[in-house]
């Protein structure tokens, strides 16, 4: 997991010219689905981990409805010559009573299609996330990055994202030896 508090660089990238962003709108479900099982099918060749449920394209619609219909979610999309090209999902959630800082924000999910990637989509879209989590009352943004996944890595450390935690996952198998 990544943190950081402070925004990137403000102003759109002239890289990123042409690009409007805007809420997601019911036109863009489907084209958000093609976006989304891009980033998904990158991560299973990364990570196996990462395999899709039978009912996922479902559920992935669901989890944009429930975003969109709530006030503690954005979902924001990239828009290119008329086309999707890109999507956000952020949310802003409480943290545990125990620390200081009272409300974390998150950016749930980042896609950029690969043919618009390098070209300042993902900037614009973290901008944009990050000044509706700020005003929404995020007190630091957080990203989980795909351990794997290099490219992302780098991109969020461009934008100032810092290690904060590591999550990790247990074999499950390794418990069941001797236990029969």
């Amino acid at each position: 997991m990544h943190a950081f508090n402070q925004p990137p660089g403000s102003g759109q990238s002239p890289r990123a010219a042409g690009v409007v962003l805007r809420d997601v709108q019911d036109a863009d479900l489907t084209e958000l689905l093609g976006l989304w099982h891009e980033l998904m099918d990158l991560h299973v060749e990364l990570d196996p981990r990462f395999a899709l449920s039978d009912n996922a394209d479902q559920r992935f619609f669901h989890y944009i409805d429930t975003a969109r219909s709530r006030d503690d979610y954005r979902v924001r999309v990239a828009i290119w010559r008329g086309r999707p090209v890109g999507f956000a999902v952020s949310c802003v959630l409480p943290n545990s009573p125990v620390y200081r800082a009272r409300w974390i924000g998150y950016i749930n999910d980042l896609c950029v299609t690969s043919s618009m990637r390098k070209r300042g989509v993902g900037e614009l879209l973290v901008e944009d996330a990050v000044r509706w989590l700020k005003k929404a009352g995020a007190e630091s943004v957080e990203v989980y990055v795909a351990r794997h996944n290099q490219v992302a890595q780098s991109f969020w450390r461009r934008m100032g994202g810092q290690d904060y935690l590591d999550r990790m996952t247990l074999d499950l198998s390794r418990f069941d030896r001797g236990r029969r």
